[in-house]
């Protein structure tokens, strides 16, 4: 091989890894977007005088509006537009950060999140593609290493952040510093983008077919009424049991989607869920691991996160500094397993759930067992153990879940598994708080009257509930490695892998 040719050869491999770098902060930032907000909550409510409801609505219309946008703009950008989609995402991204971050009353705040929500929605699935179409075998697993680091840091750092920028500006201001931060970060990644981003990629012979417009629309208000009870649910006395009553139309129009979908694709058209990635054994059960799993161990973070500021009195930065060493264990995590996942497949999975569990456990038994400041060490190493494993289950099985989709479709696969994520991260919040909740005013009456004992107990309640959706995890963890042993094999290309330092 000519001089010439080398040097192109290296410059295209820099090109896609700088393209790889730039999505992965992207898609670390918006994941960051969840738990930075969600902490700034009590800020808001005082700052704008706004009630219980309409403060729910503020975190509600991000997660909603993610999940709704999510597969109808995976589809989208699986046709041919995924770079045209990034700088529209951006655009509405900087565009609604800045709406936020100077909103003047909690209509215009609760407007600005929805479009928050929707420009994550836009880029998400884009993010994931870009990775999807640049690397394949072995590289996948380095690419999908440095991708998990950046969302596992991203989403352990999110109420680190929040809580350290709303101290910062105070009570009144702070609050908005977590969303003008995103103007000058948003327009960073823009002109990163045009620099760095793939201008071209491969499209599927059938993706000029239609959208399919009517299934996107069942899907959405499917996805709608699934998610509007969950993310409603505090587990505080005023939640009302009526919002339970939309899962009754969701299972209509979900079993109306499902049929429409039957049918449009035997008209020769092209289904907005595609049956080849759902009839795809690994990336079904991907999608049901990362959905357990998110159902899981945020949850745990979020009544952990409420313990120690209930129970032990920290404020809400010092809670989150105790929890923060998960952030870096959960990136050495990530890294180390993600680019070993080829070889050795579930297995690492598995321990990564193990190790976590671990953790939780730990803290749990400091909580309930040990004085306020003993406690408060033994929790905040145990997070060391627990972020080790959080990053081993999510970073993995990004690869996991994608290793048998076509890079054309990558976009699409992703947002599907994006949105179960959504989802079973709502269902396992909405679970464990209620528990967390339920024990302190059943037996205290209420945060006021809830001596440390009280909140020890719901501090169990809470990790028992989310126990739950563990079990989920490690059985379906357990079922892929079995089905991979039979066949076996590790997973695809693993025979052509080697171990990447």
């Amino acid at each position: 091989m000519d001089a010439g040719k080398m040097s192109q050869d290296r410059t295209d491999d820099r090109a896609r890894w700088r393209a790889l770098y730039v999505a992965s902060i992207l898609s670390g930032f918006l994941l960051l977007g969840i738990g930075d907000a969600n902490v700034a909550l009590p800020a808001i409510s005082d700052a704008l005088r706004i009630g219980p409801t309409s403060l729910q609505l503020v975190s509600a219309g991000y997660v909603v509006t993610f999940g709704l946008t999510l597969v109808p703009f995976g589809r989208l950008g699986d046709q041919g537009h995924r770079r045209r989609l990034i700088f529209i995402g951006l655009s509405v991204y900087v565009a609604s950060s800045l709406v936020c971050g100077l909103a003047a009353d909690w209509r215009t705040l609760i407007a600005g999140r929805v479009l928050l929500g929707v420009s994550a929605g836009i880029l998400m699935p884009q993010t994931i593609g870009v990775i999807q179409q640049l690397f394949s075998g072995a590289e996948r697993g380095r690419a999908f290493a440095d991708y998990g680091v950046m969302t596992a840091i991203a989403t352990a750092l999110g109420p680190s952040v929040g809580g350290l920028l709303v101290t910062l500006g105070g009570q009144a201001q702070g609050w908005r510093w977590i969303f003008l931060m995103n103007v000058p970060i948003g327009v960073a990644l823009f002109a990163a983008g045009l620099r760095y981003l793939p201008r071209t990629q491969p499209v599927a012979a059938t993706a000029n077919r239609s959208l399919d417009p009517f299934g996107a629309v069942l899907l959405g208000v499917t996805v709608l009424l699934v998610l509007y009870p969950l993310v409603l649910t505090t587990g505080l006395p005023g939640d009302s049991a009526a919002r339970w009553y939309t899962l009754l139309p969701a299972a209509v129009f979900g079993v109306l989607f499902w049929r429409w979908e039957r049918r449009y694709a035997r008209r020769g058209s092209l289904p907005l869920l595609d049956g080849d990635l759902l009839r795809t054994r690994s990336y079904r059960i991907a999608m049901l691991v990362a959905a357990s799993w998110l159902a899981t161990g945020p949850a745990v973070s979020l009544v952990l996160m409420l313990y120690l500021q209930l129970a032990l009195g920290l404020s809400p930065v010092l809670a989150a500094l105790v929890l923060l060493p998960s952030a870096a264990a959960s990136a050495f995590g990530a890294r180390w397993a993600a680019r070993r996942v080829l070889l050795r497949g579930r297995v690492i999975t598995l321990t990564g759930l193990f190790m976590s569990a671990g953790g939780i456990l730990v803290s749990a038994l400091a909580a309930n067992l040990l004085p306020p400041h003993p406690a408060i060490a033994v929790i905040t190493v145990a997070q060391v153990l627990n972020g080790v494993g959080n990053g081993m289950v999510i970073s993995p099985n990004h690869v996991l879940l994608l290793i048998d989709v076509p890079k054309e479709k990558g976009g699409l696969a992703a947002s599907i598994g994006h949105l179960t994520q959504r989802i079973g991260n709502s269902l396992g919040v909405a679970a464990t708080s209620a528990a967390f909740y339920a024990v302190i005013y059943g037996q205290a009456g209420g945060l006021t009257n809830a001596r440390r004992s009280t909140y020890d107990s719901a501090l169990t309640a809470g990790v028992v509930t989310a126990g739950i959706f563990f079990v989920l995890a490690v059985w379906a963890s357990v079922v892929d490695l079995l089905r991979m042993r039979r066949a076996r094999a590790v997973p695809p290309s693993a025979a052509l892998a080697t171990p990447l330092k």
